[in-house]
């Protein structure tokens, strides 16, 4: 076949040739089958392509590789063109008459063209229901309802495949009409389904149960158990979507009555029927069904005639299959029972927190309260009482908290392998965390009932215990109930006590045997994990932290030590840590788990749990921590780099080490550059936008490169790295990126200003070109991003060296930051006052720096504008109040009249100081419409004095108020080299520090006598108002303070 790109060639039979040549094996990679591909795209977009397809897969004739490419297309394309809003969208006529043939192959022999066709359908269902496909559920009704088809288990399972994705699709709508008109016409279809799974169920369970037949061989016998199972499936999510209030339709509660009963019967032949394949999911699905209820609504699921039933049913299985449950071992006999009694948990734990939170339940309409009310009287009244909490609290101790035989099995096979699924699995899916989950929920909501019932367990039965193997499991197990009712019980013991008296001596115990030792080692370091945030004295945590170093020391079992290590590092991340009480065992515990633990590890997790640990302690002990245990820990960080960049399961390690580094960079503070040797490589690994791990890597990356440059302290080492000039061509691909990670970025260019002279600077293009991005996106930049440029800007004009300011202004303008911030001034959708004003800063310092060279910038600007005309025609966001054709007095009048409309807006006095000596500045510029703005300009400074109370140097306190380097600071919070670098050039460069206001004032009036002339000068301060003058004179003559 020749394939054209013509739309005259869309035909069925083309279709059909072209979908054989693109599905064909023979033709795998071809150029045949890529030209086919891209015809087939190609008619995508035209009309009655995806009705051709319905057609070809609709048509047994075709070979079935065909038929499933045609439905694959088919399907793909409702889910692109289906929308009306669509660009090529499929007609509406098209849809129509696709619509209605949805359901004519529901005697389908293929299960997945089956699937397929369905999810098809029920995407249109989402998009199209009820507005465009208003009688779905009547069609899907009139199927149903076909004897002919209730005799066809084929036609059956296929319609029942297409209801479940259609409610399975509309159930999931949280907006629109979809879901509330899908649940009026559950009615419809809902009893027709409850007969098909009933009619199934009985057929097949009847069999076993009459006959004990445990032998499901013929085709028919199989084919009726996959369409019960698809029925209650289908019918588990009716009741959980298609029903605001469940418990108020009769069918529905009779649906639930007969499901209950369905589950017990299962449960009691499972010995029959436990070999079939579906019967675990049966089991579950009813599971299911009865978590879904109640987690949608537990008052709906409790009104539920039949709910106490459940209940019953799971509490009594919970009691039963104990023992069972705990000789269970998935790997050998499955995890049947575990799975079943973990939903029966789960069910009591959601039944259990509504009634006793109900102060806390989101009430949707008024009558939800009544239907909460009756509820919580329903399951108190029919299930829920003192004798069934305190049997439940039994029964997880005596069985569900023991350490069953099979995790000792995995304990002693592979020891870190099961520390780690211990510390990362989650609750809902295995019997112990799930029971110590629900033994919390417990003692939580029954605290009066429970604790002095635990208590006395505690107390009377752990003594009564001998050291046999069981009875020290059932002593782990109470142990285990102590560690976590923590939060309860915490106000009436004394754990303090208990620790030197019961749990430290028990660990230390010699008289048992190793494997029970390692035991009670590992319950004592979860007691101290849990009960070290509640209540535990300095001097309990003293002796935990000796303990945890004894540990650390002698144990060998990898288990006790990674359950030590994770006992120390919540301690280390408490909110009230005192490292002065950690100091003592600093050392040697840090020595250990780098010389020892981490080296004995071998699973990522772990390393990465350990590395994690090492940089909590080092962030929280911060500076105690002695440079060359530093060094040594740094030291370890290329081996372990080497192992997690050539193996891709360790690559998570790289981000840790990353991090690792730059918390050893923190706490080496000026001695960081001991780091430059490894840290160096490493960021150019991590940032350089080739590296294979760029994007896993860059923003620790970043993070490093930025802490090296802040503890970079040239008192300590006076060599600047030439290596990180080199970096810089990374740090611009990555603010031209504009990522989140920006402000990071920006910290680093920061850092460059500080470290490096205004020259050197300057004539980095990397540096220059990010200037350039800053400029171009100013307006548009996020917050945090905009105050980082603008103080990036400040710096840089601060490190001024003396005649550099040519140079500054020239590279200002090159790279478009003065035409930015003119244009930030000039907008016609101006600003904010606030950000305005911040843009006038810089301009300030620029103005005092060089008036000449500031309004030479503005003309030149100036030029370069659109004319008026031009400019109306701009888009409003980049319209401006001036144009080329204004004059340019009028542009420095607006200019003038918006920074004093900005200045307005500043109370601090050192910034206001910055703002009135750069405006002042300009009238040395000798331009008259500026200097006819004296009058305006006296104002001013009057108000500027008659606020502050310069010394003779022209310093004031009221300069220092937002200094972050102050006596108090140096004493209380560690500062970066940085920061006094910072403060450092402030102090030094900084003219409002050095520049006495009144002597600058009196320069700036000589300064116009001079070059007016007198008779010029009295005549312009002559329209001055007298007051204003006879103020100026008053506070010129005011001695400064000493």
């Amino acid at each position: 076949m020749s394939i054209s790109n013509s739309a005259a060639s869309l035909t069925e039979l083309n279709v059909i040739d072209t979908l054989e040549h693109a599905s064909n094996p023979q033709h795998a990679g071809s150029q045949v089958q890529r030209l086919a591909e891209q015809q087939l795209k190609d008619w995508s977009i035209l009309p009655g392509f995806h009705y051709i397809l319905q057609s070809i897969y609709l048509d047994l004739s075709n070979s079935l590789q065909i038929r499933w490419l045609a439905v694959i297309q088919f399907k793909n394309g409702v889910e692109k063109y289906w929308r009306s809003t669509r660009i090529n969208a499929i007609s509406k006529d098209e849809k129509t008459s696709i619509r209605g043939r949805l359901f004519d192959l529901i005697d389908e022999q293929n299960n997945q063209l089956c699937i397929q066709n369905a999810q098809a359908a029920s995407r249109i269902a989402r998009l199209d229901f009820p507005t465009e496909w208003p009688n779905l559920f009547e069609t899907i009704e009139h199927i149903l309802e076909n004897e002919h088809i209730n005799r066809d288990d084929i036609k059956l399972y296929n319609i029942l495949v297409h209801v479940n994705q259609i409610v399975k699709i509309l159930g999931t709508a949280r907006i629109g009409r979809c879901k509330p008109a899908m649940q009026s016409k559950m009615p419809l279809i809902f009893p027709l389904i409850v007969r098909i799974y009933l009619h199934s169920f009985d057929h097949w369970t009847s069999r076993y149960t009459q006959n004990g037949n445990n032998n499901a061989t013929d085709s028919d016998e199989l084919t009726k158990l996959q369409v019960s199972y698809l029925a209650l499936k289908v019918l588990r999510r009716i009741v959980c979507e298609g029903y605001e209030r469940p418990h108020k339709d009769e069918s529905v509660c009779e649906f639930m009555k007969l499901t209950i009963s369905h589950f017990e019967l299962l449960i009691n032949n499972q010995e029959n029927m436990g070999k079939l394949h579906v019967y675990e999911k049966f089991i579950k699905c009813y599971g299911k069904l009865y978590y879904n209820t109640v987690t949608a609504s537990p008052a709906n699921f409790i009104l539920l005639p039949c709910s106490t039933h459940i209940l019953i049913a799971y509490t009594k299985l919970i009691f039963e299959k104990a023992q069972v449950v705990y000789t269970e071992n998935s790997d050998t006999t499955g995890d049947f029972w575990e799975q079943t009694v973990i939903k029966g948990i789960l069910l009591l734990k959601k039944v259990i927190n509504f009634v006793c939170k109900k102060n806390v339940i989101t009430l949707r309409a008024r009558s939800d309260k009544i239907s909460v009310d009756e509820a919580i009287a329903k399951i108190n009244r029919e299930f829920l009482n003192e004798d069934l909490i305190k049997k439940l609290v039994d029964i997880l101790m005596n069985w569900y908290l023991k350490l069953r035989p099979a995790e000792l099995e995995n304990w002693f096979i592979d020891p870190e392998e099961w520390i780690n699924e211990q510390m990362m699995t989650s609750y809902e899916y295995q019997i112990r965390p799930c029971a110590e989950n629900f033994f919390q929920d417990l003692i939580n909501n029954f605290p009066d009932l429970l604790v002095p019932y635990l208590l006395y367990k505690i107390e009377n039965e752990a003594a009564s215990l001998t050291n046999s193997a069981d009875d020290f499991l059932k002593k782990d197990a109470i142990y285990a109930s102590f560690q976590l009712s923590s939060n309860v019980v915490g106000d009436k013991v004394d754990f303090d006590s208990l620790l030197t008296s019961v749990f430290l001596p028990e660990a230390t115990n010699s008289n048992v045997s190793p494997d029970q030792l390692k035991l009670i080692r590992r319950r004592v370091a979860l007691i101290i994990n849990e009960w070290s945030t509640v209540k535990c004295s300095e001097a309990s945590k003293s002796l935990c932290y000796k303990f945890f170093g004894e540990m650390l020391l002698t144990e060998k079992d990898k288990v006790v030590l990674l359950t030590v290590v994770q006992a120390l590092r919540t301690m280390i991340d408490d909110w009230n840590f005192d490292k002065d009480v950690f100091q003592p065992y600093l050392n040697d515990i840090i020595t250990i788990l780098l010389r020892e633990i981490l080296p004995s590890v071998s699973l990522t997790e772990t390393r990465l749990y350990v590395l994690n640990t090492l940089a909590d302690i080092i962030i929280q002990t911060k500076p105690l921590l002695n440079k060359d245990l530093l060094i040594e820990i740094m030291q370890r960080v290329p081996s372990l780099w080497e192992v997690s960049t050539n193996n891709a399961s360790e690559t998570i390690l790289s981000n840790a080490l990353l991090r690792l580094l730059r918390h050893l960079v923190s706490s080496l503070a000026q001695y960081s550059y001991l780091t430059w040797e490894i840290s160096i490589p490493l960021i150019r690994y991590s940032c350089d936008p080739s590296s294979p791990q760029y994007q896993l890597l860059n923003e620790d990356g970043f993070e490093l490169w930025g802490a090296l440059l802040q503890h970079y302290s040239p008192k300590e080492h006076n060599v600047f790295d030439p290596e990180f000039i080199e970096l810089l061509p990374f740090l611009e691909f990555a603010v031209d990126a504009r990522t989140e990670i920006l402000p990071t970025l920006l910290e680093i260019v920061k850092s460059y200003t500080l470290i490096l002279s205004q020259a050197e600077f300057l004539s980095s293009d990397s540096l220059l070109k990010i200037f350039e991005d800053m400029a171009k996106y100013l307006l548009s930049l996020r917050e945090d991003s905009y105050q980082i440029i603008l103080q990036v800007w400040e710096v840089l004009i601060l490190s001024n060296e003396y005649g550099g300011e040519n140079l500054l202004f020239s590279k200002l303008y090159e790279t478009g930051v003065l035409r930015a911030m003119f244009d930030a001034i000039f907008l016609e959708e101006t600003l904010s006052s606030y950000q305005c004003g911040q843009i006038f800063q810089i301009i300030g310092r620029l103005s005092y720096l060089n008036p000449d060279a500031l309004l030479e910038s503005l003309a030149q600007y100036h030029n370069s504008l659109p004319t008026m005309n031009e400019n109306a025609h701009l888009p409003m966001k980049s319209k401006k109040t001036i144009f080329s054709d204004s004059s340019f007095d009028v542009v420095v009048q607006r200019f003038l009249s918006q920074w004093v409309v900005c200045y307005k807006e500043i109370y601090d006095p050192k910034l206001k100081n910055i703002h009135i000596m750069g405006m002042s500045s300009l009238l040395r510029t000798k331009m008259i419409t500026i200097i006819g703005d004296i009058g305006l300009i006296i104002s001013l400074w009057i108000e500027m004095m008659e606020e502050i109370n310069e010394n003779s140097n022209g310093d004031c306190e009221k300069y220092h108020l937002n200094d972050i380097v102050t006596e108090q600071s140096i004493t209380y919070y560690p500062l970066t080299n940085e920061q006094l670098r910072q403060h450092e050039i402030e102090e030094r460069n900084d003219f409002v520090h050095h520049i006495s206001f009144k002597e600058f004032v009196i320069q700036i009036l000589k300064f116009l006598e001079e070059t007016l002339g007198v008779q010029r000068y009295n005549e312009l301060l002559s329209n001055v108002n007298t007051s204003l003058m006879e103020n100026l004179q008053l506070f010129l003559t005011v001695k400064p303070q000493q």
